[in-house]
């Protein structure tokens, strides 16, 4: 794949005007995805959790919060259905028992370790968002679970696809012909070097749509990794009715409504809704994410050529977190605009009474390829 860099075009002036933190209040906004990328560690008893997450959560879309999506991730991750991903991670953390720093050298205590991971797939605007999820539990000698999910959910019908939404069930299971078609398509699109593990007799199993191409899981790990990735063209015959009128129908006109603060802000201390001295990056923060900024060519026809605005916590000690897009067009993008700004330093928190508190901070990106 032919790799390009996409370079953030910011004026000096709109810089200082435009990223200028907001503690007063939130940026209203009727979209919303989180960037989670973190490390925690929890003691209960004697056992000690360590909790990695790489999450790209969607906090809403066109002015809803998405609640049978929320369920369906947070049931997924947290082990129960939950509003959104901030009430399922406290139901979590509660059961995981109190956070600590480093982990204990005692041979006596029970080590345990959970590897959480959401990547969105693709987002065609108003009708439709494609995920993998990724939640696998270990011991110190063996994996205790270990489960993935491919899906789609209908942003039109708020509810996830199933084959019978999208697929022709006669032809799919008991046209004999095409079916034995349809598994060579598969096994010829594969990623997988070897697919003698593959159960052609029950596939597909989990699928999610991706644009022009349907991605249908081998099932031949627990993470995931081996799929065929198939032109929406060549199955076509297998698309159903629904499906195909689904994909036709109008969507809905575009409202007013935005998403409530509560669903798309951490709540912060009150003594960070005032600081006397604003967060600031010392150097140019255009330069510095334009240098660690890389993007695909391949995505130039779906890259916005106007704002990309992120919101994130500076906490006390100049780290970020809690990192939301305020536009979500292009999902591609904002993963890499996330990566470039977790991986630049020079952040000073804001001040209030001669020491540092969290500041939340609304930083607009105008970009252009050159």
């Amino acid at each position: 794949m032919m790799t390009g860099r996409l370079f953030p075009l910011l004026l000096s002036l709109a810089v200082g005007l435009a990223a200028t933190a907001q503690t007063s209040m939130n940026v209203a906004s009727r979209d919303a995805m989180l960037y989670e990328a973190s490390c925690h560690l929890y003691e209960k008893g004697d056992t000690l959790t360590s909790v990695s997450m790489d999450m790209e959560w969607p906090e809403g879309l066109n002015g809803s919060v998405l609640p049978e999506l929320q369920h369906c991730l947070t049931a997924f991750f947290f082990g129960q259905p939950s509003a959104g991903y901030r009430e399922g991670w406290r139901n979590f953390q509660l059961q995981r028992g109190k956070e600590i720093r480093t982990m204990k050298d005692d041979r006596a205590s029970v080590r345990r370790y959970c590897d959480m991971k959401l990547h969105c797939l693709w987002l065609e605007p108003g009708r439709y968002i494609s995920f993998l999820a990724c939640l696998e539990e270990r011991g110190e000698q063996s994996v205790i679970a270990s489960r993935h999910l491919y899906f789609t959910f209908d942003l039109i019908h708020q509810k996830i696809l199933t084959q019978r939404d999208v697929f022709n069930q006669e032809r799919l299971w008991r046209n004999a012909g095409i079916r034995y078609q349809f598994c060579e398509v598969l096994d010829t699109t594969s990623n997988a070097p070897l697919t003698d593990t593959v159960d052609w007799e029950h596939l597909p199993g989990q699928f999610a749509l991706e644009g022009p191409y349907v991605r249908f899981d081998l099932g031949t790990d627990s993470v995931g990794g081996t799929y065929s990735l198939v032109s929406s063209e060549v199955i076509d015959v297998l698309f159903s009715r629904n499906f195909r009128r689904w994909l036709r129908q109008p969507l809905p006109a575009a409202g007013t409504a935005h998403l409530p603060d509560e669903a798309v802000y951490a709540a912060l201390p009150a003594d960070s809704v005032f600081p006397e001295t604003m967060p600031r990056f010392e150097g140019n923060i255009s330069e510095a994410v334009g240098q660690n900024l890389f993007y695909s060519d391949n995505h130039r026809e779906s890259t916005p050529r106007g704002k990309v605005i992120v919101s994130f916590v500076i906490d006390v000690d100049g780290s970020l977190k809690d990192m939301v897009f305020l536009t979500v067009g292009n999902v591609v993008l904002n993963r890499a605009v996330a990566a470039a700004l977790r991986s630049i330093h020079g952040w000073k928190p804001a001040m209030l009474h001669g020491r540092p508190v969290a500041c939340r901070y609304n930083l607009p990106f105008i970009f252009c390829f050159r």
